[in-house]
């Protein structure tokens, strides 16, 4: 399945994967609000992301390639903030995941520089 990803032009740290409702690759596309997934088992984590990829209303997924003390980190842009939040519920409760959304809107001053 991690052959149906790419590796990211921005960080050698991610495979990525354009969605199916983005088929031009525009990364400012879709809202700025994304699912964030931690997992331990990577096939699991690419085989969701993949999944999630294929939907028309997906813009983008990445992951983590190297495990962060044995977690992989996964994203994944959708077009609508609404659309985040039905998924987040689907997944918040999954014995094999963590889940959490991303406002980057909400956290970009916290960034370092």
């Amino acid at each position: 399945m991690a052959e149906r990803f790419e590796p990211s032009a921005v960080s050698s740290k991610y495979m990525v994967r354009w969605g199916a409702g983005n088929p031009e690759r525009a990364v400012a596309k879709g809202c700025q609000v994304k699912l964030c997934f931690t997992a331990t088992d990577l096939d699991f984590l690419v085989e969701l992301l993949y999944e999630l990829s294929l939907d028309e209303r997906c813009m983008f997924v990445k992951y983590s390639h190297t495990a962060k003390d044995g977690m992989y980190l996964g994203r994944c842009f959708m077009d609508d903030v609404a659309l985040i939040g039905e998924l987040w519920q689907k997944y918040k409760l999954h014995p094999k995941l963590m889940c959490s959304i991303q406002d980057d809107t909400a956290v970009d001053r916290f960034r370092a520089d």
